[in-house]
């Protein structure tokens, strides 16, 4: 029976006894293109999404949050369903060309904004969600495909800590363009997402000129119950390559079935699902509560930007955690401090800071540098347990990657869209009693994971 099947690298025969010690092959620059890409879009989508509300608030002279939860929920919906055909797409298209298509797509949202219609922020809203779909299943395919079992840890930490330092990028821009700014004007708002639709474009061309294609082995193993996915269906080999556009995605279809039907992938849901409630939580609802708590507009991209800058230095920090001490152990730490930051917004929010402005009195009174710890809190624990997450996706869907980040993007779009739509209908207290409960779960979840896996 044949092995696992694993990326070969073309190598000169004077240079194979020198190649393990490169740093800089085809593979891992494939993966450095990918996490640029996702680090530029996401210097544009992060502080412009967070934005939003505050923007159609200033915009309307308004304190109805609706419309900004409303087209983020629907950025997310859309993403789902484009997801799960994402596979086939790759498969009949390439990598190359889908992971160009989903970049540009971003687009779509921040040209709705600059016009401010209902109808105009909805559609680009769902064109960025399309887009989104796309990017999540195919960036994170790329890291996977391009590392070994043995990197894979390395290049993940690496990946993540390039792609969330677009907090850093975005909302820096966004914090001293802001100042000490108490309205965002037509102005203001034309100039921040004009500079977004650029971002995304420069990504694109990343994207497209970047990637370079690595062959993979065709080894394939008749056996399925001994792996956690294969390249085989009952028994028969697939060979992509030799087949039509129609027989890829019916052999993509198939794939599913044999890749998502295990235990370990039931427990992994769950741990996706509650990131997805955090992504939510930190990128859009915990900074519209900061908006109606506080005049300051800059203090909403201080925040992100502190985030982003702790959630950049969390990475090789988790990781050497994970490494020199234990990952249960590592995990079970995260899990303290996120119910360490739940209950210091419990404490100094009021109920209600999720509809609009509320002289509700809190326990302790909220300020700025409470606001900013918060948000390291959560940055820390949000880091390690995604970092965590696409570890055991890689590792479980090694050889079908794509099958496995349509999973991760699938799942954690549903959650996001769930907790955007329901922020226009429950308290602040509600949805964090929501958080800790799933972040129980999944720190149960993911460490049950981590046995089975041998982590």
């Amino acid at each position: 029976m044949e092995d696992n099947p694993v990326l070969i690298y073309p190598v000169n025969d004077e240079d194979k006894n020198t190649e393990r010690e490169k740093l800089f092959t085809r593979p891992f620059c494939n993966v450095l293109v990918s996490a640029v890409v996702m680090c530029l879009i996401y210097s544009a989508f992060f502080p412009g999404s967070g934005l939003l509300d505050v923007v159609v608030t200033d915009g309307r002279h308004s304190d109805d949050a609706s419309v900004g939860f409303t087209s983020q929920g629907l950025t997310y919906l859309s993403s789902i369903s484009i997801a799960l055909i994402t596979p086939p797409i790759i498969s009949v298209i390439g990598v190359r060309a889908t992971f160009g298509i989903a970049s540009i797509l971003y687009c779509g949202l921040f040209i709705g904004i600059i016009f401010l219609q209902d109808w105009t922020i909805y559609l680009g809203s769902f064109i960025a969600g399309v887009g989104m779909g796309m990017l999540w299943v195919v960036a994170p395919k790329i890291l996977t495909d391009n590392s070994t079992e043995k990197n894979l840890q390395r290049n993940n930490s690496i990946w993540w800590c390039i792609y969330i330092f677009s907090m850093v990028i975005g909302n820096t821009a966004d914090y001293f363009y802001l100042g000490n700014l108490t309205t965002i004007d037509a102005h203001t708002r034309f100039c921040i997402y004009l500079v977004c639709t650029i971002l995304v474009l420069l990504a694109t061309a990343v994207a497209i000129l970047g990637y370079k294609d690595v062959k993979k082995s065709e080894s394939l193993t008749d056996n399925q119950d001994e792996l956690l996915c294969s390249r085989s269906i009952q028994g028969r080999p697939i060979n992509l390559e030799r087949a039509t556009p129609w027989e890829k995605i019916k052999q993509n279809m198939k794939l599913y079935k044999v890749c998502l039907f295990r235990k370990e992938v039931g427990y992994l849901l769950l741990v996706l699902f509650y990131n997805s409630f955090v992504l939510a939580f930190y990128t859009m609802t915990y900074q519209t509560c900061i908006g109606h708590t506080f005049a300051d507009r800059s203090l909403i991209p201080l925040m992100s930007l502190v985030f982003g800058m702790t959630a950049v230095i969390s990475c090789p920090l988790y990781e050497s955690m994970a490494t020199f001490l234990n990952t249960k152990i590592a995990v079970l730490f995260l899990y303290v401090l996120a119910i360490i930051s739940y209950y210091m917004i419990f404490l100094s929010f009021p109920s209600a800071a999720t509809y609009g402005s509320s002289d509700e009195p809190t326990t302790i009174k909220p300020t700025k540098n409470l606001v900013l710890i918060i948000g390291v809190l959560l940055a820390i624990t949000d880091t390690g347990f995604n970092i965590q997450a696409n570890h055991v996706v890689g590792l479980l869907f090694q050889s079908d990657s794509e099958i496995g980040f349509m999973l991760l993007n699938s799942v954690m779009s549903l959650g996001t869209a769930i907790v955007f739509f329901l922020c226009s209908y429950i308290s602040l207290y509600a949805l964090l009693a929501l958080l800790v409960v799933f972040c129980t779960v999944a720190t149960i979840c993911i460490t049950v994971d981590i046995f089975k896996l041998g982590l």
